[in-house]
């Protein structure tokens, strides 16, 4: 296996993980037809959801109320898929979320946890073979510290120029085949920072799900310092991805589009093409 490829290989896997990492938690179970609360297709909704602030899960960011669905399009040069999201229920500081890949009907069910309004991690989040017989592995991504989404009432008292941040770890082995070949490989507590920062307020947007014209605009900056061990040599890289999302107050994120990606290793630094979107397509208020 050529090296090149291999390393193309496990950046585009790093990749992968990283943008999905708030829309991927583990897979607990198949169901062979969607359920009928959220279709591929439905009747126009409404703007605006009813705003109301109780629930220690109703972030302004990601509100999560039970009943809430929410269905999303993710556009990439490999095609368009549709992920419907349902809360499921509250309880506690924690909401249960369930996600259907509307392409499968595969049903996969996750944790969020919440704290007076604040939304810490989504879940740890654990990714399968996504290329076939080329590549089989596993991916970890764990909670360290700081939060994804501050209240409104915080945002409000710094007139809503603030910035925060989250920290992860990564782990994970990967098993790739090609050419006749295999090779594991090893990543292993590699450290992922996300920077958040509010850069707009009050901005129009239009998505498949309506026209928002109350919209929070929020850049992230995300860093991933990966130790990658193939074996026979050791490989020090880091991955930066800048994106940008918008939020409808108390309906949740509306859109996601990635801004700049590089990949720096053995000291050369490579940049890469974003070209991946997320939009929500339609919007289900809690009942």
């Amino acid at each position: 296996m050529k090296k090149k490829n291999l390393l193309l290989l496990i950046t585009l896997l790093i990749l992968f993980t990283l943008a999905c990492s708030l829309f991927n938690p583990e897979l607990v179970g198949e169901k062979e037809e969607a359920p009928t609360e959220i279709a591929a297709e439905s009747a126009p909704v409404a703007e605006e959801a009813p705003v109301t602030h109780d629930g220690v899960c109703n972030n302004i960011l990601y509100p999560l109320l039970p009943t809430q669905q929410m269905v999303y399009k993710s556009t990439s040069p490999e095609g368009e898929m549709q992920m419907g999201m349902t809360v499921a229920k509250v309880e506690g500081n924690f909401a249960t979320i369930d996600m259907l890949d509307m392409s499968t009907g595969i049903v996969t069910q996750s944790t969020v946890e919440c704290e007076e309004g604040i939304i810490k991690p989504f879940p740890s989040m654990t990714m399968g073979t996504i290329l076939g017989d080329m590549l089989n592995g596993t991916m970890t991504m764990d909670y360290l510290s700081g939060y994804i989404a501050p209240t409104e009432e915080t945002l409000v008292a710094n007139n809503w120029d603030m910035a925060w941040t989250s920290e992860y770890v990564m782990n994970g082995e990967i098993t790739m085949e090609d050419e006749g070949e295999t090779m594991t490989v090893t990543i292993d507590n590699s450290p992922v920072k996300m920077d958040w920062k509010v850069v707009g307020t009050d901005e129009s947007i239009t998505v498949g799900a309506g026209t928002y014209t109350n919209a929070i605009k929020v850049s992230r900056e995300m860093v991933v310092d990966a130790s990658i061990d193939m074996g026979v040599m050791k490989l020090d890289s880091s991955l930066s991805i800048n994106s940008n999302h918008w939020f409808a107050p108390y309906v949740g994120m509306v859109k996601m589009e990635f801004d700049e990606i590089s990949i720096s290793t053995q000291g050369m630094t490579s940049p890469v093409t974003p070209s991946e979107t997320m939009e929500l397509i339609e919007f289900r208020p809690a009942e």
